[in-house]
């Protein structure tokens, strides 16, 4: 005969806490240990970022910068499938900062605002990780350093024949 086990509402939700807290997919765990997203955006940064829209932003910058990592470790090519991750993915949602998903056209233009300063940041990340990465393994870290570098916003080709809507 099987055993019978009452269960309770507090020991449910401590078994979900404990798979949230201890289940987390090891890449996300890594570069939550690892990078420390504030340390790497220059204050001149993080003053045209907030300063440019004269009030509380709807998502935060951290939450642009991580969803920008995760799209160049994983080459994702298009902001409009980069968007579709952490739309899907609770964990990644949470670990970038978003409460919502912005649509891809706030990433696009969050790029092209901003690119400059976002070079600031993907240098300082290079720097921080590229010796990590020598001590690691320096064979290895040729081939990993390349997802780190340039970050340019993909615009689109204006021809003569193409139609700007305004």
């Amino acid at each position: 005969m099987i055993p019978y086990k009452q269960l309770s509402l507090a020991d449910i939700f401590q078994d979900c806490q404990n798979k949230f807290d201890h289940d987390k997919p090891a890449l996300l765990s890594l570069l939550e240990t690892h990078i420390d997203i504030d340390e790497m955006i220059p204050v001149s940064f993080r003053n045209h970022f907030y300063a440019r829209a004269g009030r509380t932003r709807k998502y935060p910058l951290q939450a642009f910068l991580w969803v920008l990592i995760i799209q160049r470790i994983f080459s994702i090519p298009t902001d409009q499938l980069l968007l579709t991750f952490p739309a899907y993915s609770i964990p990644l949602r949470e670990f970038c900062g978003f409460a919502k998903i912005p649509d891809a056209s706030k990433i696009t233009r969050f790029k092209q605002d901003f690119s400059e300063d976002l070079q600031l940041v993907f240098d300082n990340l290079v720097d921080v990780a590229e010796p990590i990465c020598q001590a690691t393994d320096p064979a290895k870290a040729d081939m990993t350093i390349f997802i780190l570098p340039v970050l340019k916003p993909s615009l689109p080709k204006i021809t003569p024949n193409t139609r700007i809507g305004l």
